[in-house]
């Protein structure tokens, strides 16, 4: 789900309430664009959909939420090639995907001393 090595050398390098106030400021926003996510796949609006995903992606990968940035990959990908299959298949899990990620970001966070 999360990258804890990468998250262990993100906490060394910078501290653990610098990293830990990305992942509060990393909470808000990609609740926000996954929300937008969504709301693009309904209006089969595919440009806001490559952009949302890329960002939420790239988001992410900062944040080592790698399952969920190999998702939005796939969704950014696909709305660049108009492709509704791949889109389809992982819009259906990515809210769940979140949610976990999310709560492995807080348990990773909440085992720091």
């Amino acid at each position: 789900m999360i990258d804890k090595a990468y998250l262990d050398s993100l906490t060394e390098l910078l501290g653990k309430n610098t990293v830990n106030q990305i992942r509060l400021e990393y909470v808000q926003d990609s609740t926000l664009k996954l929300e937008q996510l969504l709301r693009a796949w309904e209006e089969r609006d595919f440009e806001t959909l490559k952009q949302v995903s890329h960002s939420l992606k790239s988001a992410s990968l900062n944040m080592a939420a790698k399952q969920f940035a190999q998702q939005c990959e796939i969704i950014e990908k696909s709305a660049g090639k108009g492709d509704e299959t791949p889109i389809q298949t992982t819009i259906k899990s990515v809210s769940d995907v979140h949610k976990e990620t999310l709560m492995a970001l807080s348990g990773y966070f909440s085992m720091l001393k």
